[in-house]
């Protein structure tokens, strides 16, 4: 049975960090797979980009059509081996913000789990301008707020669609990115566990 565990954050929030150390410490074991990589790939081989910050700038068909592809990849995968799903809930578009999953994407996926990152807007601005191999959006920490809430209500959305629980863990400066990483090696944990 496709088992997939969605782990969510608006850029900077040091998602990917989290994920990579967590998956160091956790006894389960999960393929980490990247939706925009996979997204990024498609795009690609079709000919539409050749930088991966260049998708969001895709019109929405055209990246509808991608989540689409990303969604069945994954649950090829998803059918082999439990998968950590690396990507964002919504996407800040020229146009505004298309969710990550829509209704016929989150019913491909059909997420058990999905975890939220989330920081102070202002730690998030930080990170971002620290991280030069991004092309990121400039926002102000009004702006930042809004994405990640959001993402509160797409995931939302999302776990009516999927009957997915969802977990919120905060990456602060302060609380430590340690206390962060230990929050997902449980909940990786108790996912295994609560499939077995």
């Amino acid at each position: 049975m496709p088992f997939v565990v969605v782990i969510t954050g608006i850029p900077g929030v040091g998602k990917s960090t989290i994920t990579r150390l967590a998956l160091q410490r956790t006894r389960a074991k999960f393929r980490v797979v990247n939706f925009g990589d996979i997204m990024f790939q498609e795009a690609v081989k079709a000919g539409w980009v050749s930088h991966r910050d260049e998708v969001r700038k895709l019109s929405l068909k055209v990246q509808r059509e991608l989540q689409l592809k990303a969604a069945q990849r994954i649950l090829e995968i998803s059918q082999k081996e439990p998968v950590l799903l690396d990507t964002h809930a919504t996407i800040k578009t020229p146009l505004g913000y298309m969710l990550g999953f829509p209704r016929e994407v989150i019913e491909v996926i059909n997420p058990r789990f999905m975890v939220i990152i989330e920081a102070n807007p202002s730690e998030i601005l930080g990170r971002r301008l620290r991280d030069l191999k991004r092309d990121r959006d400039v926002e102000t920490e009004d702006q930042i707020q809004r994405h990640q809430d959001l993402n509160r209500a797409a995931t939302i959305s999302y776990a009516m669609h999927s009957n997915a629980l969802i977990k919120i863990i905060e990456n602060h400066e302060d609380k430590g990115l340690e206390e962060a990483v230990n929050e997902l090696v449980k909940i990786l944990d108790l996912a295994v566990n609560e499939d077995a």
